[in-house]
C-alpha cells in the first residue's frame, strides 16, 4: 500500500506491514528523482537498514542512484 502524507522530516518511509507513506511533497521532484525514493524502499522490502550489500543491490537497480542523492541534498529544501 502506497500512502500520500505531509511529512515533515523525510521523503518516505516504509513500515513494518511494508506500506510505503510517501511526502506529498515528492510531486514537486522530477520523475527520476521520485523513482529513486521509490526503488530505494522497494530495495528494503529485500534488505533492512542500510549495509553494504544494501547499496550493490540497489547499484544494480538504479546505478545512477548517487546522482540521485547529490540531487534531493541540493534541491531538496526547496520541495518542502
Amino acid at each position: 500500500m502506497i500512502i500520500i502524507k505531509n511529512l515533515k522530516n523525510r521523503w518516505d518511509s516504509l513500515t513494518k506491514e511494508d506500506s510505503l507513506n510517501m511526502n506529498v511533497n515528492l510531486l514537486k521532484a522530477p520523475r527520476d528523482i521520485v523513482d529513486h525514493i521509490i526503488s530505494h524502499d522497494l530495495c528494503h522490502l529485500k534488505i533492512k537498514e542500510h549495509p553494504h550489500h544494501y547499496w550493490d543491490f540497489m547499484h544494480k537497480h538504479m546505478p545512477d542512484y548517487q546522482e540521485k542523492i547529490n540531487w534531493l541534498k541540493v534541491n531538496g529544501t526547496v520541495l518542502v
